[in-house]
């Protein structure tokens, strides 16, 4: 009779944990979490593999890594199961892990509970994660669990584009665009713009193409204005879509002579509702 020793099964026991926490790794790994293992490209929330689930679950619980419960929070959550991913996101922001704080503080926001959610926030932030320090500066710019600070959204967003992040710089262009929270000021609005533009902020793209379109701030400029509209228009934009399309019905830019991208540009159809304005943000979760 064949029998396997202690050791052996002990032996398979930790190769079978040690699997699963490479798949964790590499199944839920958040581009928001300076944490994560770079053995792994990042993962989207809704991109996800509902193998992650299970995976993560062991790695938790055979390591106590926070890292792995904040990763099982991320896979309950895009498995529609949120009081199973609160409960993951608790255990690791009791750990101290600030990408957890973020996403669980958004969760305590959708309970209602603001001031929670400001505190979770601000500590993920002071921590250094880049996208709590964007949601600071959401908060204090819409008084989320706190009272409305400008001067501090604008230094909470500058950290965070400072990292990198397109969207913060995008709503440093916006505040200084609409001119409600600041005195308006186009120049500094277009040099923000240009910024997150650059990263691939689509919104961006279409204020700036307004910008040039109406030479607001800017000397006027119809060829720039098709430009970014013709870029937004490339990462999806509807509403860029149909600005490029109506600057070629007028004449402004010729016919594309790439037929891709006169393929794609009208592919996107524009459907009531698009052309809206979009010069805010909210919080984001990782």
């Amino acid at each position: 009779m064949l029998t396997v020793s202690p050791g052996a099964e002990e032996r398979a026991q930790l190769q079978l944990a040690s699997a699963m926490q490479s798949d964790c790794d590499r199944l839920a790994g958040s581009p928001f979490d300076q944490q994560r293992n770079s053995e792994f490209s990042p993962v989207g929330i809704g991109e996800i593999d509902g193998a992650a689930v299970d995976a993560c679950r062991v790695a938790f619980e055979t390591t106590g890594n926070p890292r792995f419960a904040y990763q099982l929070g991320r896979a309950l959550n895009n498995a529609q199961q949120a009081d199973q991913a609160m409960s993951a996101y608790n255990a690791a922001v009791q750990a101290n892990y600030p990408a957890a704080k973020v996403n669980f503080g958004m969760l305590m926001g959708r309970l209602g509970d603001e001031k929670a959610e400001f505190q979770l926030y601000t500590e993920a932030a002071q921590g250094g994660n880049v996208l709590a320090a964007y949601n600071l500066g959401v908060a204090y710019r819409d008084g989320l669990g706190t009272e409305k600070d400008v001067n501090k959204a604008l230094e909470w967003f500058e950290k965070a584009a400072a990292e990198g992040d397109d969207t913060a710089a995008f709503n440093i262009g916006a505040i200084y665009d609409e001119g409600q929270l600041v005195p308006a000021d186009d120049q500094t609005a277009i040099a923000w713009y240009d910024l997150a533009a650059q990263r691939g902020n689509k919104d961006a793209m279409i204020n700036l193409g307004l910008m040039y379109e109406a030479g607001e701030g800017i000397e006027p400029n119809a060829q720039k204005a098709a430009e970014m509209y013709r870029q937004a228009a490339e990462h999806g934009d509807l509403f860029g879509a149909y600005k490029f399309l109506q600057m070629q019905e007028l004449g402004v830019v010729p016919a594309p002579s790439n037929p891709a991208m006169a393929e794609g540009v009208n592919s996107l159809v524009l459907k009531p509702g698009d052309a809206t304005d979009t010069l805010n943000s909210s919080a984001r979760e990782i």
